[in-house]
């Protein structure tokens, strides 16, 4: 596809992101930038407190070793802060090539590792990946879900027809804001 033509389906794209955002204010966005190859959506993040602690099973393992199971649970006693961030998607070769999604300080420096939510399913962000020196989304429909090696077998081929730009980031911004919490 023609560069130019590239550009006109992304700011397609990201229009169709603007509108549908406007009736989603839960979702804690405050701006939407295109600029060049990224789109960064400046918004609020309601910071929920995880929990974390390890809960003995009561089992012993051959070696008189004690079994225990690792939980984590979202303080919902607590009462959540407003936290400003922004998730940042390079659309470079979209939508040739998926998305990528970060998140950045206000001042669009990379969100420490220590700062990133984390999920009480212990799912949907991952560290460690061959490609990118940080924690990342994993999501169908984003680069970092499609170029890691455990889903060789699930291309972006397979998606890009159905899965929409929006849809892909309106699922981020829903886990942001309901399903992560941060330590």
């Amino acid at each position: 596809m023609h560069p130019l033509d590239v550009a006109e389906y992304v700011e397609q794209s990201v229009d169709v992101l603007r509108r549908r955002l406007r009736d989603k204010p839960d979702l804690g966005v405050k701006q939407v930038q295109l600029s060049g190859q990224k789109v960064n959506l400046y918004l609020s993040v309601k910071q929920r407190r995880l929990l974390e602690d390890v809960i003995p099973s009561g089992l012993l393992a051959a070696n008189n070793q004690a079994f225990a199971q690792a939980v984590r649970v979202i303080d919902l006693g607590a009462k959540p802060k407003s936290r400003d961030l922004v998730l940042s998607l390079d659309v470079t070769d979209y939508d040739g090539q998926p998305p990528t999604a970060e998140l950045l300080y206000p001042n669009l420096s990379p969100l420490s590792q220590a700062e990133w939510p984390k999920s009480s399913d212990w799912q949907g962000i991952v560290i460690g990946h061959l490609s990118y020196d940080r924690p990342w989304f994993c999501r169908r429909g984003l680069r970092e879900y499609h170029t890691h090696p455990q889903h060789e077998d699930d291309p972006w081929d397979k998606y890009r027809e159905e899965l929409a730009l929006h849809t892909v980031v309106e699922e981020i911004l829903y886990d942001l804001q309901h399903r992560m919490a941060f330590t």
